[in-house]
């Protein structure tokens, strides 16, 4: 049975070439026997890892023909086929009830040749719209320039050679205007790390579920997880439906693959490295982990930070089926719209909209995927009625504002905010509009028409000097968030706040004075964490916790601190600096450098931050399902209020303490 990708090259090569030998397909709701059939009959077959549709095919002497949008194809059980893009060969094989690329070579393919990922590379890289949701489509305008550049696209030469050849290929294609996908921008090369990594998931076992917008097939994170990545949970806001509130998404017929990334939403691309899959517009999806036991179980929605301007919930960390999936609830990790595209009001849009207002659109989007996880997660495992939001740093503060808004009053049960900031005196409409008015400025149109015209590169950069937010828009926002607490209107839920030690300013003076002034508006109990704790490695260095420190911990994936790193949030203490990290393990590239080996053994990770990973993930899946973060026989926590500031603190020590605002004064 085919495992987890491993994250060392060779060992997911060879991964990837023991599934492909070895491959029973689910292929868009058939499979069958990968055994040849005998005799003249004429029988049907079903063509790669996922459907791919469009690649040439023949038997014998008869016509060429190509294989369907399902990926068929026909053959008659005594004769050798051969599959082909154009005048590409791809290679033989007798025909079977179900193919792989593994199959066309007459001997099994060593792990070291490059022939099957350079064919894995060639498949992805060409897919016509750029969506494996619905496969891999080969149109004949692409099969006809991989045949005008086939003597250059040799599949056993070295990988960097391949894919000099494809470039080409790709180039005259973008000038064609072959592709059909959403990102503006130039088609790039798949790489050959995430075409293996795409190619495993699709071979792995698969789980379908229901959805009320068709089925979805999954695919097994690991031995006791399925996961969905890429489900649509609104309609692509592009054109007519940029600024506009999100919209349900159209149905689908047959099986929609969620074995891919969806795109992160639009921003500074300079920032697509710290996610996984491409970028756009078309960002409204969200991806489901869930115990493959699951039946009622409560959910953890995420939603990621980098203020609302930046960063994605597509990483592996955010979607860890060893995090908060392994302690029996689901979870739901969340993309929407960011910056100029989810927090920008205008004059215009507010007369257009029917409710006299404009702006948060992204906090409508995260309704919108709230309202289909009411909706359809019971199909995955989850309880609709037990849903807890969380989030950090930007996320916790769209949990803040979410509290305050009517438009979520009931979609979640509980709430976490990490490190989340919370202003009660939300910006007014006419402060809003006139940062649309600025923007409109920025982009030289003269018109919201012409605005909408722009591509997603000229509005972000546009934007880079804005600082789009929530406001009153008399829809998502009908008052300020103060008026909404001290009124009694807000989503009064069972709540817990963490903070960390060295955090950042907003947040830490979000604890010190907002969350006492919250506390005694609320019915529900609320909970308070302080994050000290920091791996062996660092503390030695006299590193500190920081602003996002929890999260290698609550998702179980150290590998986080390697982010945490390059967005300069380790720091030296005596100088302030970026912490010098030398070349651990003697590649020439230091850890300072960006080499992330350097980075993650530099933290010193060991079986003391194994059993703060524990605890906290116990701590936080608690909440989520009782409500009480308490560890029966570990630790009690206290309600905090506004006079004793009561919290935990998880440090060298988990302890309950008082005074929390004091703490974070000194």
């Amino acid at each position: 049975m085919p495992k987890q990708v491993p994250h060392r090259r060779q060992r997911r090569r060879a991964a990837v070439i023991a599934s492909l030998s070895s491959l029973s397909l689910l292929m868009s709701g058939c499979g069958g026997s990968s055994s040849s059939d005998s005799g003249g009959e004429q029988l049907a077959g079903l063509f790669g890892a996922m459907p791919i549709s469009g690649v040439s095919y023949q038997q014998g002497d008869s016509p060429w023909q190509t294989t369907d949008e399902s990926g068929q194809f026909h053959y008659n059980g005594d004769e050798t086929l051969t599959f082909a893009l154009g005048d590409l060969t791809l290679g033989n094989t007798a025909g079977a009830r179900t193919l792989t690329i593994a199959n066309l070579s007459p001997e099994p393919t060593p792990a070291e040749t490059p022939v099957m990922i350079n064919t894995l590379v060639l498949l992805h890289t060409l897919d016509a719209d750029g969506s494996l949701h619905n496969g891999i489509q080969i149109t004949p305008q692409i099969r006809d320039q991989v045949s005008a550049h086939a003597a250059s696209l040799i599949l056993d030469q070295p990988t960097t050679d391949f894919n000099a050849a494809l470039q080409s290929v790709v180039d005259n294609l973008e000038s064609a205007g072959a592709f059909s996908d959403t990102d503006s921008r130039a088609r790039r090369l798949t790489t050959p790390g995430d075409a293996e990594e795409n190619f495993q998931r699709a071979v792995s076992p698969r789980q379908v579920v229901e959805t009320n917008s068709g089925q979805l097939s999954g695919f097994q994170a690991d031995e006791h997880t399925w996961q969905f990545l890429g489900i649509p949970y609104a309609k692509p806001p592009l054109g007519e439906l940029r600024w506009r509130p999100p919209v349900e998404p159209e149905p689908w017929s047959g099986i929609r693959h969620a074995v891919a990334w969806s795109d992160q939403a639009a921003q500074n691309a300079a920032l697509e490295r710290f996610g996984e899959g491409g970028m756009s517009e078309d960002s409204l999806y969200l991806n489901v982990t869930a115990p493959k036991n699951a039946d009622g179980l409560p959910v953890m929605v995420w939603f990621h930070g980098g203020g609302f301007t930046a960063l994605t919930s597509n990483t592996k960390p955010f979607n860890n089926p060893k995090a908060v999936a392994s302690k029996g609830v689901v979870q739901v990790s969340v993309n929407h719209r960011l910056g100029p595209f989810g927090y920008i009001a205008h004059s215009e849009l507010s007369a257009e909209s029917g409710y006299s207002g404009s702006g948060n659109y992204g906090q409508m989007d995260l309704i919108a995927a709230l309202e289909w996880v009411r909706d359809n997660i019971e199909a995955f495992g989850g309880d609709p009625g037990n849903v807890t939001i969380f989030g950090e740093s930007g996320g916790g503060r769209k949990v803040l504002s979410l509290m305050a808004s009517p438009r979520a009053a009931g979609l979640f049960h509980r709430a976490i905010s990490q490190s989340g900031t919370l202003y009660p005196d939300t910006r007014g409409l006419a402060a809003a509009e006139a940062v649309g008015s600025q923007l409109q400025t920025e982009l030289g149109a003269s018109s919201l028409a012409e605005m909408r015209e722009k591509s997603w590169q000229e509005v972000a950069a546009a934007a880079a000097t804005l600082t789009p937010y929530t406001n009153i828009d008399n829809h998502y926002l009908p008052y300020s968030e103060r008026v909404a607490f001290e009124s009694g209107n807000q989503n009064d839920v069972p709540f817990m706040f963490s903070i960390n030690a060295n955090d950042t300013p907003d947040p830490t003076n979000t604890a010190i004075e907002v969350f006492p002034w919250m506390a005694p508006l609320c019915s529900a109990n609320h909970y308070a964490t302080y994050f000290t704790h920091q791996p062996s490695g660092w503390k030695a260095r006299g590193v500190e916790a920081y602003h996002a420190a929890e999260l290698a911990y609550v998702f179980n994936m150290p590998e986080s601190v390697i982010t945490h790193y390059l967005l300069g949030l380790v720091t030296d203490p005596a100088t302030g600096d970026s912490l010098v990290i030398d070349d651990l393990n003697g590649n020439g590239v230091s850890g300072s450098q960006g080499d992330p080996a350097d980075i993650l053994a530099s933290a010193g990770f060991d079986q003391t931050d194994q059993e703060v990973i524990d605890r906290m993930l116990t701590i936080w899946t608690n909440f989520a399902k009782t409500g009480d973060p308490s560890i029966e026989g570990d630790i009690d926590y206290p309600l905090y209020d506004a006079a004793s500031e009561s919290y935990v603190e998880i440090g060298a020590n988990t302890e309950a303490k008082t005074g929390l605002g004091d703490v974070l004064s000194d």
